[in-house]
């Protein structure tokens, strides 16, 4: 590499290239790349042009930035002239560095815009409302295009989902599109690239249509042409011009719970073809239907594809006829079918996560789904299937109906998903804790599906913002989350009360209550948008939905004690919750979900609510200090102050140093939000180790929330080795505990469940512990006064018998990283901080009264103090248990040693 400055990876609304986004002011990003350590962006300039050749020469017509004096790299909002709809824009960028060296230009890159006005749009809806619900339809018609195509895009959204087909051929790796969201409020469209695909004269279009989560399907397209000539057309359909026909799909049933019926013998084939003839008795006209009701935006997330295959690794036949495969990893997808056989055959696949002791299906704990797929031989030599709109969450697939003896290669597992990409990376010398980490992985991995959900097996699939709560940050750290937050937060503005200000307890919201749980995420999710990504705007979109959700939650308290619960510190292990349909306890007490037997009997509601309300207040005032609203800032921070006081009289227990029962999550929490007067600090920690290890041999017995906040508790007041015992466990309850009974996701339980009850196999709640991992074990931490990973604290926590850790994480900025290993008189640590970046480095001292410290085998503290000379490395202190150094940009090795050894 170029020693100087480069900028790479550029970024428009944080994605590369991306065609049709809807974001008037849209904002540019890259990462500055540099052989040399220390160095920082000092200036950039940006040209953005509406043709390459214009760029190539240096002219940016529509923007020319000149040369900005900035450090800023990521979400430099444009500048320029206003954006077209449709139009593809080129950009490019060159950067300076502290040396005053300049890049080269980058290559260039591009984004698109979509469909801008309401005029832009030809179109209206479509549907099929009568005769054939429950099942898929066939919609086609042909275009007649005269001239050469020099450009084409296709805009389309098919509700609930959709799959588009142009001249006989499937468009784009899509699945499961588009995204679901509050359709009265929100309904996302898709833009393709389908130039390749056209051709001078009579071209067709195919769309199959599915349920999804809207209900009755419906479509909406439109086709822009440019020709080579200069004139252009958009060919949209609005009454009964220009008419679609549709006609019964082979997929005669679909449910994105129950599955599909896919009866091969009704195909048509070539229906999507221009050739086609179509039989008058079996098409007919579309028809106009009513508009969902939301506003039409361009679906700007990652979109949901197959991102994967799996191979079996086990085929049994417990019962005659009956053949189960084993794919050694609980998935969220469907799997593919390979078969031949005589035409009218029924092959059934079951998906489930568990066995019962014969071998087969275990299907219960998925409640009232079906998860089933059926497919009906057409007859014709070898045929393969695989479903369209639906989804499964499994380990198993069960397959019966098949003609003959079904061979390993006959069923494959597709891992379905958005496809964000996985950025984080992390492992460890304890093999345990790395398989848990693999579990959170997967388990995360499978609850993306254009939001993130709970579960992807049962009747639920919902976004829960209660989870999210704590789930947020470890997927932050395993995946680029920032555009699918991006549109779900827009799904809870959506979803919230616009006179209340409370919002649900899902979005798109379809399940809980209204208001939701206190717990709920709104406040927190925003600002880890800043946090991680630097994303100001965010904070902008969202700040009066806040600030109505935290003043709700003040209307909803007495004397600043907040006086309901929905799911307080849910699940804690299952001796500690109210049996199921508990009604004689106070409902402030049991929450409103106590009938479920995972409301806790040990932690209040209340307690939890109310140290929830004094969360949101304070990180609120965060964000309003960020967007300069001094006076809310102010405001908050006082009623803040109030909770504290209220909370402590309420709830702490001054002779026993404990809140409330004196459980580990009544003072985890509160230990975790400094609630906890300063001189009784120390004796609360004391009973929260004592309760550890001692009462409960080394295990937790926190719910979803209350575990992530007493790991990072412990850990910052100097007990992480208390911590990481729990974390190691493999007795019940803990994650360990899964492990051992063949868990490759997280549980939704720290029991291992059998029957109708609630226990998912693949829920990321509990998963919160990997962002621990990340943070904690390997040290890598955003700065709050310097979000985005601008500055950057690394400051790694060696525990318990681990002797190294090693992370990775490829930031807004570029990729960070933390590698440690250690032994009895020396411990070392490698770092990457991206340029653009610096970094506090803190390297442990381990107990020993006197070290040294070297990088690359240079003294750089002797003991005493900072020895200077060291590129890169500015400054030097030494605190309580640290030695800690201001770094620039670059790769490093610290290795401290114990003097006294």
């Amino acid at each position: 590499m170029d020693s100087g400055p480069n900028a790479e990876n550029l970024l428009c609304e944080y994605a590369r290239n991306p065609i049709a986004i809807d974001v008037l002011s849209p904002r540019l990003s890259w990462a500055m790349e540099h052989g040399e350590r220390d160095q920082t962006q000092t200036a950039y300039q940006i040209l953005v042009s509406r043709d390459l050749p214009n760029l190539s020469a240096d002219r940016g017509e529509m923007w020319n930035s000149g040369q900005v004096p900035s450090a800023q790299s990521v979400n430099v909002v444009y500048a320029g002239a206003p954006l077209e709809s449709g139009q593809t824009y080129y950009w490019k960028v060159r950067v300076w560095d502290n040396q005053g060296r300049v890049s080269p230009y980058s290559q260039p890159a591009t984004f698109e815009m979509g469909l801008l006005e309401s005029d832009d749009w030809k179109s209206g809806w479509y549907g099929c409302d009568g005769g054939m619900l429950g099942g898929g339809f066939l919609f086609r018609r042909n275009y007649d295009l005269p001239k050469e195509i020099k450009r084409a895009r296709v805009y389309i959204s098919g509700l609930g989902y959709y799959e588009l087909r142009i001249n006989g051929q499937k468009v784009g790796d899509h699945v499961l599109d588009p995204a679901w969201t509050e359709y009265s409020k929100t309904v996302l469209y898709v833009t393709y690239d389908v130039t390749s695909l056209l051709k001078k004269g009579e071209n067709a279009v195919g769309v199959m249509l599915g349920n999804g989560w809207f209900g009755k399907p419906r479509l909406l397209f439109q086709l822009n042409v440019e020709y080579a000539d200069g004139t252009s057309e958009a060919f949209g359909h609005k009454g009964w011009e220009l008419q679609w026909m549709v006609a019964r799909s082979p997929v005669r049933n679909n449910s994105i719970y129950d599955g599909e019926t896919y009866d091969a013998r009704l195909e048509q084939p070539g229906w999507d073809s221009p050739d086609f003839q179509a039989d008058p008795f079996e098409w007919n006209l579309a028809q106009c239907v009513e508009e969902p009701g939301g506003e039409l935006k361009a679906q700007m997330l990652e979109p949901i594809k197959v991102v994967e295959t799996l191979q079996p690794i086990a085929l049994t036949n417990p019962k005659p006829g009956v053949y189960v495969y084993d794919l050694g990893q609980n998935i969220a997808g469907w799997a593919r079918l390979t078969v031949q056989g005589p035409r009218d055959t029924a092959v059934t696949l079951k998906f489930a996560e568990t066995l019962y002791p014969d071998g087969t299906v275990n299907q219960e704990n998925l409640r009232t789904v079906k998860a089933t797929n059926t497919y009906i031989l057409k007859g014709e030599g070898q045929e393969v299937y695989e479903p369209r709109f639906t989804y499964f969450g499994f380990r198993y697939v069960q397959v019966t109906g098949f003609p003959g003896t079904p061979k390993f290669e006959d069923i494959q597992g597709r891992v379905v998903r958005s496809s964000v990409e996985k950025i984080g990376a992390f492992t460890c010398s304890n093999e345990l804790v790395n398989q848990i980490q693999r579990n959170i992985v997967w388990t995360e991995a499978n609850n993306l599906h254009g939001l993130p959900t709970d579960c992807p097996q049962r009747d639920e699939r919902m976004a829960w913002l209660n989870d999210m709560t704590v789930r947020a940050e470890e997927a932050i750290y395993n995946f680029d989350m920032v555009r699918l937050y991006t549109k779900w937060l827009r799904d809870i503005r959506d979803a919230q009360d616009k006179e209340t200000g409370a919002v649900p307890d899902t979005a798109p919201y379809r399940w809980g209550s209204l208001p939701g749980d206190p717990v709920d995420c709104y406040t927190f999710l925003t600002w880890f948008m800043y946090l991680y990504y630097g994303d100001k705007r965010i904070l902008e979109q969202h700040y009066e939905g806040l600030k109505q959700w935290v003043d709700f939650l003040g209307t909803q308290a007495d004397d600043h004690i907040v006086t309901y619960t929905r799911f307080g510190d849910w699940c804690t292990p299952i001796t500690d919750c109210y049996p199921a349909g508990t009604e004689e306890v106070a409902p402030e007490d049991r929450g409103s979900y106590a009938w479920v037997g995972a409301y806790p009997s040990i932690t209040p509601g209340i307690l939890i609510s109310t140290a929830y309300f004094y969360y949101n207040c304070i990180t609120l005032v965060c964000i309003a200090e960020t967007l300069g609203e001094t006076q809310d800032a102010q405001l908050y921070a006082g009623q803040a102050e109030l909770i504290k006081a209220a909370f402590n009289q309420r709830f702490f227990d001054t002779a026993e140093a404990q809140y409330a029962t004196g459980s580990q999550g009544c003072n985890a929490l509160p230990l975790f939000l400094s609630l906890v007067p300063g001189d009784k600090q120390d004796a609360l920690l004391e009973n929260i180790v004592d309760d550890i290890t001692e009462k409960h041999e080394g295990h937790l017995n926190t719910g979803n929330q209350c575990t992530k906040y007493m790991f990072e508790a412990l850990t910052q007041l100097g007990r992480g080795d208390v911590a990481y015992t729990m974390l190691t466990q493999t007795t019940y309850p803990g994650w360990g505990y899964m492990i051992e009974r063949g868990a490759t996701t997280i549980w939704e339980r720290w029991e291992e469940m059998t029957g109708k009850a609630m226990n998912s196999h693949d829920h990321p709640m509990l998963g919160s512990i990997g962002a621990w991992f990340y943070s904690y074990l390997a040290g890598l931490q955003p700065d709050p006064d310097r979000p985005g990973w601008e500055h950057i604290h690394i400051r790694p926590y060696p525990v318990g018998d681990l002797s190294y850790v090693e992370a990775s994480l490829e930031t807004p900025r570029g990729l960070t990283s933390s590698k440690w290993q250690r032994n009895s008189t020396s411990f070392k640590l490698e770092i990457t901080v991206p340029a653009n970046s610096q970094a506090e480095v803190s390297l442990p001292t381990l107990g020993w009264a006197s070290v040294s410290v070297t990088e690359g085998r240079q003294t750089i503290w002797d003991g005493e103090s900072f020895v200077t000379g060291i590129p890169g490395i500015h400054a030097a202190h030494r605190e309580e248990g640290y030695v800690s150094f201001q770094v620039g940009s670059g790769s490093y090795e610290f290795e401290i040693q114990n003097e006294g050894a």
